[in-house]
């Protein structure tokens, strides 16, 4: 078994794209444009074929591992083989990738979940929401580049919001002429059915309802657009996962921290 590091985006895109089409719920948009996007990525091969591939963090931690379908037999020796060679210490996977999942937990010595990821029940929800729920400008990026400081410590130097503007991804609430919550909707590239959604409220604002009403019109506006709302949250979100399951959504899929 042979792991090359690699730069092959084309054929790495190649194996993710029949990974996506076997998922047993869709991958989240913040696990897969972060997380997976920042790791670096192995080719796999037996025998000098190629049979797969794999993303492992800078910490170690198996991110993400495909195998075509043929050898999915051999996932268990490839991920000793990963152990033994001491590329990973670690892994973070879904339980919407089965094999993978199934096989690290059989050979882990702890698990945690991370993640909690949601999918919509597609019916549209009505809403007597009054929110003025806005689609962000160029003008707006310096006050929503502000506003996130705070809650999430993010200093957006490198482009994100500018790039959400740029997509029409990002949304935005004002009260008395200051943000009070912004939204993402993002409309994913990989997965041409799915949209993401997020939520940030000011935390003088929480407990009002703002985030539901907001997810509920984001949701409609996927739906309306023919495609299905997910979300995400930490584990120890609590009043953020009360907020996704009022909108409408139900948890399809958890991330879990496992430890070899």
């Amino acid at each position: 078994m042979e792991f090359k590091l690699t730069q092959d985006i084309d054929t790495i895109n190649e194996y993710r794209v029949q990974l996506y089409s076997q998922l047993a719920a869709p991958i989240d948009a913040m696990w897969e444009l972060l997380y997976i996007a920042n790791s670096k990525s192995y080719l796999i091969s037996n025998q000098n074929k190629k049979i797969g591939y794999c993303c492992i963090d800078t910490n170690g931690s198996l991110i993400q591992i495909f195998l075509l379908k043929e050898f999915n037999s051999k996932m268990n020796s490839i991920i000793r083989t990963l152990l033994k060679e001491k590329l990973i210490t670690s892994a973070s996977l879904s339980s919407n990738e089965p094999i993978a999942f199934n096989t690290c937990l059989s050979l882990s010595k702890s698990i945690k979940p991370n993640t909690l990821c949601f999918q919509h029940t597609n019916s549209k929800i009505h809403t007597n929401s009054s929110l003025n729920l806005e689609l962000a400008s160029e003008t707006d990026i310096p006050d929503i580049k502000s506003f996130l400081k705070e809650p999430t410590g993010m200093d957006d130097t490198f482009g994100y919001t500018e790039n959400l503007v740029r997509r029409k991804e990002i949304y935005f609430i004002k009260q008395d002429n200051e943000i009070i919550a912004t939204s993402e909707c993002r409309w994913s590239d990989t997965q041409l059915e799915i949209a993401d959604l997020g939520i940030i409220v000011n935390k003088n604002q929480q407990g009002k309802g703002i985030a539901t009403q907001v997810l509920q019109l984001q949701a409609n506006r996927v739906i309306q657009a023919d495609r299905k709302p997910i979300c995400s949250t930490t584990i120890d979100n609590i009043g953020s996962q009360k907020a996704i399951e009022k909108a409408g959504f139900y948890c399809s899929n958890i991330i879990f921290d496992i430890q070899f």
